[in-house]
């Protein structure tokens, strides 16, 4: 892969990435979903997977898979996941999801067209909370205790349940109130073994839009903060940083309202790296695809998260599907591709930020700011044109600063040359500059010269004595995110 970003730069190498078992601590985890109904081959992830360099992984554990017979519990199938999720530096965190037909019995449908029938618990139990019957909840109850105290000393997180805000995972029709009622007894259970367990609650489908804010308001209202330690959503969004100021100031003040200082965490986002020409449904498929865009998407949406404060970011998914649920088409979902277990694009860019935004890796929250100016707009760096984003990062005391145009994923990049003026906080270090290609992983050097005027008035003498703002005076601006920190920062192969 050759970086289109290059021109006017000097190509230094190739970044040298860290494995998950070289990397102590990070924010950024992978989707290990659906095992739990056989819907693709974890086996396609084993040769790679410690290469990629997360820390997380976001793994189903499928009731009516372990409790097949009523009062016995065959956990084989995911002890081997979690021992080699473990082998590989990556925590497992469970999803305990999903109900079981023994015991969950049917429920009347909520859809408008089939209103008032009765729709029986499937065998893999998706959509059916064992709630509806005190049968269904001590036998639930029984399985989560038997779950945590099986897997106590490997696995520290639980979640309860799945976008229990969808029909599909909650047939009878979802309402708040009683996904904290499961959300209570579920961390009860789990706590009962596990004392210092921690639970996380929410799996909200709808991420941080207004439909989610109120369904979270109404867990909150019913107490959910009051069982859980961490709440977690989705992020599915076909332009990443549409309305996300406003939304993500609406999410923390309903933490701080009801829960103040409760991390959050985004649980799964991602997007198909193609839909088959027979037409597919999946999150976001109506969109243009391509592996690039993918690719596109991920960085967007990852580096969106931790800068505005995610304590943990998992992309959705490890491998592509060879099906999903009952539709038995391929879902495209992965960073590597099911015909061969090979690494997609997505793959790559997700190496990268794992590798940079690890072991002490913090948003800046102020620490540093970016002006850039799109060259061919204005000689005013004031009057540019062109919107610009950015996601603002200090690993120790340097700076890991990125940067992108917010415009469609679903155009080729334009490529435009912009200006940059760079102000960080005094006792932050930024000295020996470096561009990075999170995709192609190429390494550039690039120019730096210093602004010391005094204020941003054009005709001002510099005052030699200042230390002055670091301007970066031919840099590349397009839909793919760029980043850029200080050398003593990577290791070049």
């Amino acid at each position: 892969m050759k970086s289109p970003h290059h021109t006017n730069l000097t190509y230094l190498g190739k970044l040298k990435t860290r494995r998950s078992t070289e990397i102590a601590s990070s924010p950024l985890g992978v989707g290990f979903e659906c095992l739990d109904r056989d819907m693709w081959d974890a086996n396609q992830a084993w040769p790679v997977l410690d290469d990629l360099g997360i820390k997380w992984a976001r793994v189903q554990t499928g009731w009516a898979k372990t409790e097949r017979e009523r009062g016995r519990y065959d956990f084989a199938w995911l002890d081997g996941i979690v021992d080699k999720l473990l082998e590989r530096g990556v925590r497992p965190w469970l999803s305990v999801s999903y109900g079981n037909p023994l015991y969950c019995g049917a429920v009347g449908s909520v859809e408008p067209a089939r209103m008032g029938e009765r729709i029986e618990c499937p065998a893999n139990g998706v959509g059916f909370p064992p709630i509806h019957s005190e049968e269904a909840r001590a036998a639930w109850g029984s399985y989560v205790r038997a779950l945590a105290a099986h897997f106590k000393t490997r696995v520290s997180h639980y979640e309860v349940w799945n976008e229990p805000d969808l029909e599909c995972f909650w047939k009878s029709g979802p309402k708040a109130a009683q996904y904290v009622d499961l959300a209570r007894m579920t961390a009860g259970a789990i706590r009962t073994e596990q004392p210092d367990a921690i639970v996380i609650g929410g799996a909200i489908a709808w991420g941080m839009t207004a439909w989610s804010l109120k369904w979270l308001e109404d867990c909150l209202v019913a107490g959910l903060g009051e069982c859980c330690d961490i709440v977690s959503y989705h992020g599915y969004k076909s332009v990443p940083e549409r309305h996300s100021a406003q939304e993500i100031a609406a999410f923390r003040h309903l933490l701080n309202r009801y829960k103040p200082s409760m991390p959050y965490w985004q649980g799964e986002a991602g997007i198909q790296s193609r839909v088959p020409s027979s037409g597919n449904s999946g999150a976001l498929s109506g969109m243009v695809l391509s592996e690039e865009i993918q690719a596109r998407m991920l960085l967007r949406r990852t580096l969106l998260e931790l800068h505005n404060g995610c304590a943990m970011s998992s992309y959705f998914h490890m491998a592509d599907f060879a099906h999903y649920a009952g539709d038995r088409r391929t879902y495209h979902y992965g960073l590597v591709r099911l015909e061969d277990g090979s690494p997609k694009p997505s793959f790559f860019a997700l190496q990268t930020l794992c590798t940079l935004l690890a072991d002490g890796t913090f948003p800046a929250d102020g620490r540093t700011a970016a002006h850039l100016s799109v060259l061919a707009d204005s000689s005013d760096p004031r009057a540019t044109k062109a919107a610009s984003w950015h996601a603002n990062f200090v690993r120790g005391q340097i700076p890991v600063h990125a940067w992108w145009s917010p415009e469609s994923l679903e155009n080729a990049p334009v490529i435009q040359r912009a200006e940059m003026t760079f102000w960080m906080d005094r006792d932050l270090r930024l000295e020996d500059p470096v561009l990075i290609d999170p995709v192609t992983q190429e390494v550039f050097a690039v120019k730096m010269d210093r602004d010391r005027r005094t204020c941003g008035e054009s005709w001002m003498s510099p005052d030699p004595e200042a230390e002055g703002l670091r301007v970066f005076p031919d840099l590349p601006v397009s839909t793919d995110p760029l980043l850029l920190t200080d050398r003593s920062l990577i290791d070049l192969l």
